[in-house]
């Protein structure tokens, strides 16, 4: 009976014998060990899944939450966008008002371009556009570190649209009015960031802007002044990276590049109507020519 439970394994190593019931044992053992692996590794895994699945239901609980603060921020900025809309209307008006008050409203009949290429200007009358228009070099021009137009600024390092130029000058550097006027403001203005700035208010709108000027202002506001004359002196005063003078040139209310301004003379009197797109030239020509052929008759 004992013989009938027997197995026996015979190799070139000789025989073995093994009872059934050590077999059976042993492959019991094994199939539960495994069966312990299994649920073991299972388990395991289950707990790995669950918390995955808990991480990214927090995850989408944290994105839902920052859409919420987005889309909040993004119906204030759109709110913005519109009161800053009917403000932009506004100045529009403001503007449209301003130009018919001072006799330049352009005609929409007109062909300005064909008109400017068929007008004449003897010396005198450029003289006249010279002395009531900015013109010429405010400093001797030594180079540029700041460009009319979008830019990064170089201390707040924010994205913005820069409405002068920067030019470079040692300091104390003499700063003249491009153009006769009259001193609207002289002092430091700390809200801006300019320090000590100049601004010159010329005939038929047009405005220009001096800054980061010296403490030293030889011409006081409500001073008039004619082209040529000293209006400050070139300095490191707001938010300035070094000496140089920050140089705006505005046509009611309108930025343009000054850089257009400085290089117009009579060589190239014409090309300043090309450039500046945004001055109402052809309605001020005819304006400065009727006040010319009136001190003519006179």
């Amino acid at each position: 009976m004992r013989d009938r439970f027997t197995i026996t394994i015979s190799d070139i190593n000789g025989s073995k014998h093994y009872l059934l019931h050590q077999i059976i044992k042993r492959f019991v053992l094994y199939f539960t060990l495994f069966v312990v692996f299994i649920i073991v590794a299972g388990s395991y895994l289950i707990s790995f899944l669950i918390d995955e699945v808990s991480d990214l239901e927090r995850k989408k609980e944290i994105t839902a939450q920052e859409q919420i603060v987005l889309k909040k921020s993004n119906d204030e900025l759109l709110l913005k966008i519109q009161d800053k809309t009917k403000e932009f209307d506004a100045i529009k008006e403001k503007i449209t008002d301003i130009e018919e008050l001072v006799g330049i409203k352009p005609s929409l009949e007109e062909e300005v371009d064909a008109r400017l290429d068929n007008i004449s200007f003897n010396s005198t009358q450029q003289k006249v556009f010279f002395s009531n228009i900015p013109n010429g070099e405010v400093i001797p021009y030594t180079g540029l570190s700041g460009s009319f137009g979008w830019r990064v600024h170089p201390i707040l390092k924010s994205k913005e649209f820069h409405r002068g130029i920067d030019l470079r000058a040692n300091l104390m550097t003499p700063v003249k009015a491009p153009a006769d006027g009259v001193i609207e403001y002289a002092g430091f203005h700390n809200s801006s960031g300019f320090g000590n700035l100049v601004i010159i208010e010329h005939n038929f709108g047009f405005k220009t802007s001096y800054a980061h000027l010296s403490s030293k202002f030889p011409v006081p506001a409500g001073q008039f002044v004619k082209k040529g004359d000293i209006i400050g002196y070139t300095g490191n005063s707001g938010l300035s990276t070094g000496p140089h003078l920050h140089y705006e040139v505005r046509f009611v209310t309108r930025p343009l590049d000054p850089k257009n301004f400085m290089e117009w003379n009579s060589t190239n009197f014409k090309e300043i109507f090309k450039k500046e797109k945004r001055v109402s030239w052809q309605s001020l020509i005819k304006i400065m020519n009727t006040q010319f052929q009136l001190l003519k008759q006179q």
